[in-house]
């Protein structure tokens, strides 16, 4: 359960690490220019979609055959899904993406000299010291459980 409630928090984590603050301003004489920072006091930030790539690999337990063209459907409408037991190839090629994700994770969090999470409101909560700490912790723990 711990694991489960720390894994919850890194990748709650890693996935404000990809959010960015650009900021659009125009000068005097018309020209735009984007930055990470405001250049002046008229700058207005923006928001700008990126699409993450996805790190929270699909639980075993719940893949499913692609011969279920057609989903089965309850009483009330609802689809049925069958749940199977994944093939040993199946669950290497998981531990295979999983240990390649929790070794960008590391790598990341062991470069990068601040990491922060995004509160409800959008702004940045960035890690203490001991969050700091234990969310690479957590990292290197994952790689050696997904790699070794």
């Amino acid at each position: 359960m711990a694991r489960l409630v720390c894994a919850v928090l890194l990748s709650l984590s890693t996935a404000a690490l990809w959010a960015a603050e650009v900021y659009r301003s125009v000068d005097a004489e018309g020209n735009v220019t984007y930055s990470d920072r405001p250049s002046s006091e008229s700058a207005q930030s923006i928001f700008i979609a990126t699409q993450r790539p996805s790190s929270t690999p699909t639980p075993l337990a719940v893949r499913q055959t692609a011969a279920d063209a057609e989903p089965a459907t309850d009483e009330a409408g609802e689809i049925q899904r069958e749940r199977r037991e994944p093939t040993p190839e199946e669950r290497a090629e998981d531990r295979t993406r999983n240990c390649a994700i929790a070794r960008e994770r590391a790598e990341r969090y062991a470069t990068s000299h601040r990491l922060y999470r995004e509160t409800p409101d959008g702004e940045r909560e960035y890690l203490s010291d001991a969050e700091l700490t234990e969310a690479r912790t957590q990292a290197t723990a994952d790689v050696q459980e997904w790699c070794d």
